[in-house]
């Protein structure tokens, strides 16, 4: 064997004896590196925990904030839509309401009875009734309808009253509670007839009784038909107080809450309308006159 040969052999030797001795060395390191790693990677954990957190606090804060303008404009949008929901619930239960009242206002003519020869015609009351000096109600229908002064004015409840003045599209009813109004009546259950007058309050007056008749409380007051304006059987009243001659009556109608009423409009033919003018329902002042009617002598002797 030539010498460059056994040069050769020998460091393929040490190769392999060196190989061995770093395997046999990286085993023991790989073996002890299981502590010694974990020491280090604590060690730097709890070097770099306080910078990090230093670090990230800025960013939480951002994404906070960002997280809370998004729950706002969120928020600002379902307010939004709940308030256009609570306006347009607000616009159904106005519009309910309206129609509730409207219903029950409409439920009070709705049983009002027709009467022979008389056409029903329903209007919707303008202004509210009742006022210091005149107990009147102005009606949202006119000539146009046919209506006349005279044609009487009712609910299902009983008589409102009469058509004094009318207009092309517009009446003015004169009330039972007004004072200038005059009803002829007769009590329900004896058939007394009388006159029920309006004192501009809640009340009626029922005059003009006979001597003998004896109005019970509670008894029913309805229009005698007398003259032909008004058909006979409306009811006008129930008696209220009996005080003497004395008859006060409470009116069938509530007037606070008066909304539709229905017009009789015909059946008076041959009837004299003519006194039936707004003027001939309130009566002038009497004039003044200064002329003496009878002349004679006072206690003392002198003439007068």
């Amino acid at each position: 064997m030539r010498a460059s040969d056994k040069i050769k052999v020998r460091q393929r030797r040490f190769a392999h004896v060196a190989l061995i001795i770093i395997s046999f060395s990286l085993m023991f390191v790989g073996k002890a590196d299981l502590v010694a790693m974990r020491d280090a990677r604590m060690s730097s954990n709890d070097f770099l925990a306080p910078v990090i957190d230093f670090v990230s606090a800025p960013i939480r804060g951002v994404e906070t904030m960002a997280d809370g303008i998004r729950t706002v404009a969120s928020l600002r949008a379902e307010n939004v839509r709940l308030q256009a929901e609570n306006d347009l619930l607000q616009r159904w239960r106005r519009r309910a309401e309206i129609l509730e009242s409207e219903n029950q206002q409409l439920r009070s003519v709705t049983g009002a009875v027709s009467y022979e020869n008389r056409r029903l015609i329903t209007a919707r009351a303008v202004t509210a009734p009742g006022g210091s000096f005149a107990h009147t109600v102005l009606i949202a229908i006119g000539d146009e309808e046919g209506i006349e002064a005279g044609d009487p004015v009712i609910t299902s409840n009983g008589l409102v009253g009469i058509v004094y003045d009318v207009g092309r599209a517009y009446a003015r009813v004169l009330m039972i509670s007004d004072i200038n109004a005059r009803i002829p009546v007769m009590l329900a259950s004896s058939s007394w007839p009388g006159l029920t007058m309006g004192r501009n309050s809640e009340y009626l007056e029922l005059a003009f009784l006979p001597a003998e008749a004896r109005p019970a409380i509670g008894e029913l007051v309805l229009t005698s038909g007398h003259g032909g304006i008004l058909p006979a059987g409306l009811a006008v009243g129930r008696v209220e107080r009996v005080d003497g001659d004395y008859v006060q009556v409470r009116p069938a109608v509530d007037f606070r809450n008066l909304g539709y009423v229905s017009i009789l409009i015909g059946g008076t033919e041959g009837v004299d309308r003519s006194d039936l003018s707004q003027d001939s329902f309130f009566t002038p002042l009497p004039v003044e006159d200064d002329k003496r009617l009878l002349e004679g002598l006072n206690a003392s002797g002198t003439r007068q």
